[in-house]
């Protein structure tokens, strides 16, 4: 009598990458069943082959398919948030909410209801027990991919049903991978970084979303208070931008601070950019941290940012302080900021604000 073997819920996007999880999941000995979830509404996205794509990988490997429709909640939580929190002056991160409340939440209640063992992705990251013996979410080995950001607001109860097969290759390996076993996507295009914004235009698709009134003109001003003109809608800065300002000053400018209650857009050199000390609301820990105690982290504040060394203080009311070494470059409202001890991601939040203090 064999053993049965593991069943794993695998989110297929009909991408090289959860197409090679197929693959390496069946090497490991999992019985996989493929989920495809329809999550961009048909408006925003057209000649799209996602589910043709994910489900022949589906017959080529021989796994259950299913294809799981989410556009409306989807438009609903992800899309509208996007567009809110651009007019609160703000820059979200759909994608640690979509990780959050879709690929990790909706997908890991589909993989409990079909009665599997656990939940994967094509992340390019890893799940591994700790010293601690608590399994964690680590950065992946390719680096240039690592995806572990995005994790960092998943519920902890999920972790323990996490496996990613990918974790443990390069890019180039995957590739290589799905060349050898002949897959139709092999030199498919990677997906682009919001993947409900074509071309990455994300102005042009704040306008398809938001009524035109939500674009208010306002004023511009250096960071010492001088009036220096007009602009055409909060919605199209974040911080740290230079290009499409409209404005001369004379040095290189960059916004370096957005007021959406006076709906007022701040200019000033790179040296307003600068700031050691950032406020996170919505943490979420995998570990068990002491509140009102420095921690060392090293803290991500966006995706392509380095991480760096920083003291971490939780606070009881779910918001924490995160103070950095040296001063990090263009702190923005509404990004993730992950926490990091070595590999280990032990946790997250959302950026509020930046400041300087000083030792």
């Amino acid at each position: 009598m064999t053993d049965k073997k593991p069943v794993v819920a695998l989110g297929m996007s009909g991408g090289v990458d959860s197409s090679v999880a197929v693959h390496l999941l069946q090497q490991a000995g999992y019985q996989v069943h493929g989920i495809h979830m329809l999550m961009i509404p048909e408006r925003f996205q057209s000649n799209s082959t996602a589910v043709q794509d994910a489900e022949a990988v589906a017959r080529q490997f021989g796994i259950q398919f299913s294809v799981l429709d989410v556009r409306d909640q989807f438009e609903a939580q992800i899309i509208a948030q996007f567009g809110r929190e651009y007019s609160n002056g703000r820059t979200p991160n759909p994608c640690a909410f979509c990780n959050k409340q879709f690929k990790f939440g909706i997908l890991a209640q589909q993989a409990k209801a079909l009665g599997a063992d656990f939940v994967s992705t094509g992340h390019y990251v890893r799940a591994d027990v700790s010293p601690s013996g608590k399994k964690l979410f680590y950065k992946a080995v390719d680096s240039k991919k690592d995806q572990s950001y995005f994790l960092s607001l998943v519920a902890p109860d999920v972790v323990t049903h996490c496996v990613f097969p990918l974790g443990q290759y390069t890019k180039d390996q995957v590739r290589q991978i799905a060349r050898d076993l002949g897959m139709a996507v092999a030199e498919k295009q990677d997906s682009q970084e919001i993947c409900f914004v074509t071309d990455n235009d994300y102005k042009a698709f704040l306008k398809k979303i938001l009524p035109a009134q939500a674009f208010r003109s306002g004023n511009v001003y250096a960071q010492d208070g001088t009036y220096l003109g007009k602009h055409a809608g909060i919605q199209n800065y974040t911080i740290g931008q230079r290009k499409g300002l409209g404005i001369a000053l004379g040095y290189p400018a960059y916004v370096t601070g957005l007021d959406a209650k006076k709906n007022q857009v701040i200019l000033g050199g790179n040296d307003g950019l600068l700031h050691n000390q950032l406020h996170a609301s919505q943490n979420n820990y995998f570990l068990s941290l002491p509140l009102e105690t420095p921690i060392p982290v090293e803290a991500k504040i966006r995706y392509r940012a380095q991480a760096a060394a920083a003291q971490l203080v939780a606070h009881a009311d779910g918001t924490a302080t995160v103070t950095f070494t040296e001063q990090q470059r263009a702190i923005t409202p509404g990004q993730c900021v992950a926490y990091y001890q070595g590999d280990a991601l032990i946790g997250g939040g959302i950026i509020e604000q930046a400041q300087t203090i000083c030792d």
